[in-house]
């Protein structure tokens, strides 16, 4: 029976049936740490990778670190050791039994130094030069294990005694690891570590932390130990080297200690990531995902696997305070542990006004020629015209429930009808307000039911002269649930009126309706030829309409506009009333005179389907005026034109 064997006999039959296969694993451990050239008195155990306060083996998690100092100068050496869970779990009696070696020379032989059984060795070199130095533990009751290789050993450590001391010009801070948890039952711990400048500086180094209250360190060993009573937040820990001429160094890192998760804002709208912090030594066999409705301790799983982070849905203001955690399991050979990290809040920034957007498109179904979605050109009495759209609240957490809309309508017209969601809906009577008329739906739109809805308004023009008109959707909003909304909107809800308790209103773009009286009519503008005298005779004078307008203005709202053709006669001489003034009168038009009499002659001529235009003289379009070589007696003189505009069907 190994001593091994023997060690365990007190804790039991399972305990020394398991115990044996344990220690055997801890001879065949591979080497990870040791001095580069200096064999231990033992073969140095493998470092234990940990998760949070479990540890896959067992062995130093702190190790002795190489160090310089001066003659007569005491310097410590200090370890750590994490236990596998075979050892805790089944050996709850044995206890750490330690030894330190030192080597004078390079390795060659050990001795163990008397009374050198604690964690910790304190070292005062007597002579310069370097003494290697090595610490064994094992776990047992009262039985020590027989064979040197059955125990646990550190890496090879060296002090360096120097003639003199050697100052530290400068100090990097380095750590295990950066995130300790602080909502476990036992207190997460990393060891901060101080690289000197030059490397066999001399001086000691001293460690503090900027909040002892969330994470302490020891102020020699540089072991840090966070918080028992779930405080989270940030710690600076400070390394500061003092070296023999009173001088100083310092530098820091930093450690973040939590429960695993940060709290996450975000917009609405948006999606929150929670990320589990901290060092892992693999990936988790599983982690399970869980949410807390606001206000509700009762969770949810939302997420299974393995993966450390999650990604919420895109949220809303209905997310907002609830909460989210994480159970995660590792697992290393037959073993595995699990912990629950800390539930992060998600705090979900929204804002409950509406983003509303009216949209509108107008169509004339009787003919919709050369129209445009936000206009109509060309409307005629009895022309049916239909406005459709949508009306969207864009901001899923908007405050308002319901809307009432208001449609403004030309003040002639007929067949009015409006459907929402492609519902017909009863109208009140149209209402005027101001110098507008609006058909007020009795439905109210419901967006609680949802945040796009579909409108149509209808109706029949009646309008019969030429005019304009715009014409839009209006919508109210409201906080009331729509059913109740429509309770009360025959009664007293009217837009615009004292009785509106809305709290905001909306309007869609402008409709321009261009109403037409389908007609083609022309206004003749005056023409003269100014002062004449006899030094003007046979010369050809151009006449001027007066005002500078058109020769003959023509507004052509013709839908079918037929062949068209425009005739010119002189109906009457000039004349004074007493005197004729022997003069010609002809209508150019850019390239041919004609000569007027009191017979119609075609001046412009226009196909089916084309537009008649105005005739003026930015088209070549004038009347000329030539005096004949006559009698001429003083006086204003006048003549009558006729034009004849002919339609042929």
């Amino acid at each position: 029976m190994t001593g091994k064997k023997l060690g365990r006999l007190l804790v039991g039959l399972l305990t020394l049936v398991l115990a044996v296969g344990f220690f055997n694993g801890a001879k065949s451990a591979p080497i990870v740490a040791q001095a580069a050239t200096v064999k231990g008195y033992g073969t140095p155990t493998q470092d234990p990778s940990s998760f949070l306060f479990w540890y896959s083996n067992t062995g130093f998690r702190t190790q002795p670190q190489d160090t310089y100092t001066t003659v007569g100068t005491t310097k410590k050496l200090t370890t750590a050791v994490g236990y596998s869970f075979l050892d805790t779990f089944f050996n709850p009696l044995a206890y750490d039994h330690f030894q330190w070696y030192q080597s004078m020379d390079a390795g060659a032989t050990w001795t163990a130094i008397k009374g050198a059984t604690s964690s910790t060795l304190s070292v005062t070199p007597s002579k310069v030069g370097t003494t290697y130095y090595q610490e064994s533990f094992g776990y047992y009751l009262f039985i020590p294990p027989l064979l040197p290789n059955e125990y646990y050993y550190s890496r090879v450590a060296s002090v360096t005694a120097m003639g003199s001391p050697v100052n530290a010009t400068g100090i990097t801070v380095t750590a295990d690891n950066h995130y300790l948890y602080s909502n476990q039952s036992e207190a997460g711990t990393t060891t901060v570590h101080a690289n000197l400048i030059p490397a066999n500086a001399t001086s000691d180094v001293t460690w503090s932390s900027s909040d002892p209250g969330l994470a302490t360190v020891d102020k020699t060993s540089g072991v840090v130990t966070a918080n028992t009573s779930g405080r989270s937040g940030t710690a600076t820990i400070n390394g500061t080297v003092t070296n023999a001429d009173g001088s100083t160094q310092t530098n820091s890192t930093q450690i973040k200690v939590g429960g695993g998760l940060d709290d996450q804002t975000v917009d609405s709208g948006k999606s929150a990531t929670f990320t589990v912090q901290g060092t892992f030594p693999s990936t988790p066999a599983s982690v399970t995902w869980y949410k807390e409705a606001p206000g509700s301790s009762t969770p949810t799983k939302v997420a299974s696997g393995t993966s450390l982070t999650y990604t919420t849905p895109t949220t809303s203001a209905a997310d907002d305070k609830a909460h989210y955690y994480a159970e995660i399991t590792i697992k290393s050979d037959s073993e595995s542990k699990t912990i629950t990290t800390n539930a992060a809040e998600l705090n979900v920034k929204f804002s409950d006004t509406p983003k509303v957007t009216i949209t509108s498109t107008a169509t004339d179904n009787t003919d919709n020629t050369g129209n445009v979605a936000h206009g109509l050109s060309n409307v005629i009495s009895g022309d049916a015209i239909t406005i459709t759209g949508t009306i969207t609240d864009g901001n899923q957490d908007s405050k308002m429930k319901a809307g009432l809309l208001a449609i403004r309508v030309p003040p002639y017209c007929s067949n009015t009808a409006v459907s929402i969601d492609g519902e017909a809906t009863s109208l009140q009577a149209p209402k005027q307000i101001g110098d507008y008329y609006y058909l007020v739906p009795r439905t109210p739109v419901d967006f609680e039911a949802g945040q796009t809805h579909t409108y149509k308004v209808s109706f029949d023009s009646l309008e019969e002269t030429d005019s304009d008109f715009t014409s839009l959707v209006e919508m109210e909003a409201y906080e009331t649930d729509a059913s109740k909304l429509k309770a009360v909107v025959p009664a007293d809800t009217i837009l615009g009126t004292t009785n509106d308790n809305n709290f905001d209103t909306y309007t869609g773009p402008g409709i321009s309706l261009h109403f037409s009286s389908n007609t083609l009519t022309a206004q003749a503008g005056n023409v003269t030829f100014g002062s004449l005298s006899y030094a003007n005779v046979d010369q050809t004078i151009e006449g001027q309409v007066e005002g500078g307008g058109d020769l003959l203005a023509v507004t052509d709202d013709r839908r079918e506009k037929n062949a068209t053709t425009i005739s010119l006669r002189q109906a009457t001489p000039f004349t004074d009333g007493t005197h004729t003034l022997v003069a010609k009168l002809s209508y150019a038009n850019g390239s041919t005179v004609k000569q007027l009499t009191d017979t119609n002659q075609v001046v412009l001529s226009a196909g089916s389907g084309i537009k008649v235009g105005s005739l003026n003289a930015n088209h070549g379009q004038e009347l000329q005026l030539v005096l004949a070589s006559q009698a001429i007696y003083p006086g204003n003189y006048t003549s009558t034109l006729d034009w004849t505009i002919t339609s042929a069907p």
